[in-house]
């Protein structure tokens, strides 16, 4: 991955004259030490990453990396208030400063700066609107958060699986509207063929049936590269998504587990959302798209149909409040 597009300089060994004592300098220049790192990354993450550093490199006209350890985090707020000039996304603007973040680590971990001169604590995520309808998303900030979870800051030992599991949790989800648990509860064999449809057999639902659903072959695909990813990496686990922890490595992850996972990759764009924001998503949007009521109905597993319609009364409500059109006083 190429990050640094300027000068590959090696941090400079000191001369030690009498009584000095040498700086080691790093065995691998720059460039190498951040291919390394990020190189097993996906492609779009990688040059997620190369783009984040070369919009600062840009902005600060830096010749050489050691410029950056003048960098204060004043000066990292600089940058990221002249993005939002620019009339940048909130989540473009989040999904910067990550990248930022985990390459100016990397660098200093490596030796190339002395300090890092990006704060967490000080650059904080920018707030992104919440749909109109309460626990309703939008679909860019579906994408946003997907994006993010591509740049997110993982345990290096375990970050593939992480990313690959994370970012599927999402899409499951979303695309299914399966409540937190019943994703907890998933198993290999609950996946199953039916004529030429895939589906997932849900057995631990709040109705207290068992309950099909069916998978979009985008999503079925994914799955089946999720279990070879597995399979690559010795995890013989029965659980579709399960914990990738040391201690708990291939066990069942909780509902808790699940809503943690959507709640940091919601952060991470600066949204406060919980799993069922994703199925609340789905109904809201099968019913804007215009799906029978019905059909919409059965995809949620409602009980009743006034439950589905209300996902679409609360966001027409506020749309086309009947208080609009009041007079004034």
């Amino acid at each position: 991955m190429k990050i640094i597009s300027v000068e590959e300089q090696n941090s400079e060994t000191l001369n030690p004259e009498a009584g000095a004592v040498a700086v080691k300098k790093p065995s691998l220049a720059p460039g190498e030490a951040l291919n390394l790192v990020f190189g097993e990354y996906a492609a779009n993450t990688q040059r997620a990453y190369a783009r984040a550093f070369r919009n600062l490199q840009e902005w600060a006209e830096l010749k050489e990396l050691r410029e950056m350890e003048n960098f204060e985090p004043l000066r990292m707020l600089e940058f990221k208030n002249h993005l939002k000039s620019q009339g940048k996304k909130a989540s473009t603007i989040n999904q910067t400063m990550s990248a930022l973040r985990k390459v100016c680590k990397v660098l200093t971990e490596f030796g190339y700066l002395k300090q890092n001169p990006f704060k967490a604590s000080i650059i904080r995520a920018e707030k992104i609107d919440t749909a109109t309808s309460k626990g309703a998303l939008q679909v860019s900030q579906l994408n946003a958060m997907i994006e993010a979870n591509q740049v997110m800051e993982y345990d290096v030992r375990t970050a593939r699986l992480l990313r690959f599991r994370n970012g599927l949790v999402l899409k499951f989800l979303y695309l299914t509207a399966a409540r937190r648990g019943e994703a907890a509860d998933l198993r290999w064999d609950d996946i199953v063929q039916d004529g030429a449809f895939h589906v997932a057999v849900l057995r631990q639902t709040k109705s207290g049936k068992e309950q099909r659903i069916k998978l979009r072959q985008e999503l079925y695909q994914e799955l089946t590269d999720w279990w070879t990813l597995l399979q690559g990496s010795d995890i013989d686990s029965p659980h579709v998504f399960p914990s990738l922890g040391f201690r708990t490595l291939g066990h069942q992850m909780s509902g808790k587990g699940i809503n943690d996972i959507v709640s940091r990759l919601g952060k991470a764009v600066g949204l406060d959302i919980s799993a069922h924001y994703l199925r609340h998503t789905a109904i809201t949007l099968a019913l804007e798209l215009g799906e029978p009521l019905q059909k919409v109905q059965s995809y949620a597993r409602h009980a009743s149909a006034n439950t589905t319609i209300r996902y679409f009364h609360d966001r027409q409500l506020l749309e086309k409040n009947p208080t609009d059109r009041l007079p004034l006083i």
